[in-house]
């Protein structure tokens, strides 16, 4: 097939598709040869570099996506939107995923110390992770982020994420109240009865089973 013809089509059918795909997958589906399709493929990357709408390759696996120079405004835009339907825990499960994967859900929950089965599950509904076979236990799996998690953020790759000691470093820690010692004969008042917290509604995550051994969070 004439190369302009199947750069043409890749492109139909990278656009229309809610998943990547590979030039393996897209070489079976329209009966050529893989290295030709593999060919077009960087061909038509190469020729989408400067447009508004690039073709991102990762691990194999292609995709339309932002150009990275719009990146800012795209990843204001779509945090906005993300930010909205994702609650505190659920965004805090996946950072830990985006700077430790691939990870288990066993260290996850360490990390965290509660148990984080909703937020997985409400992570893996939205297509920003996915699991992955476990080269250490056959009966488990690890999570990783999606390229769907690139095109929210805006980013070519995880690469791009910021370093996560420079993240931490701007962040700025309440500072301890100063407890002043107690005076010789001072009493102090009787302390109120505290009401008992609950955990909030959204998000129904608990202290982990302690039957199940937790990976120690790495360092």
């Amino acid at each position: 097939m004439e190369q302009d013809r199947l750069k043409n089509i890749l492109e139909s059918l990278l656009f229309v598709s809610s998943k990547p795909l590979r030039a393996k997958e897209l070489a079976k589906f329209l009966e050529l040869d893989e290295t030709e399709v593999r060919q077009a493929l960087a061909s038509l990357a190469s020729d989408r570099q400067q447009a508004g709408v690039v073709v991102l390759e990762n691990n194999g696996e292609y995709q339309m996506s932002t150009q990275p120079a719009n990146s800012t405004q795209v990843k204001n835009f779509l945090n906005l939107e993300l930010r909205e339907k994702l609650t505190d825990a659920t965004v805090e499960v996946l950072a830990i995923i985006a700077y430790r994967q691939p990870i288990s859900k066993a260290e996850i929950e360490a990390i965290r110390g509660v148990n984080s089965q909703y937020s997985l599950r409400h992570l893996l509904m939205r297509g920003l992770i996915e699991k992955i076979p476990n080269p250490r236990d056959a009966r488990g799996f690890l999570y990783q982020t999606t390229t769907e998690f690139l095109m929210h953020l805006g980013l070519n790759s995880t690469k791009d994420l910021p370093e996560f000691e420079k993240l931490v470093s701007q962040i700025k820690l309440p500072q301890t109240p100063e407890i002043k010692p107690e005076e010789p004969g001072e009493q102090k008042p009787p302390a109120a009865e505290e009401p008992v917290k609950t955990q909030p509604a959204d998000d129904q995550e608990t202290a982990p089973d302690q039957t199940q051994q937790a990976t120690p969070p790495l360092t």
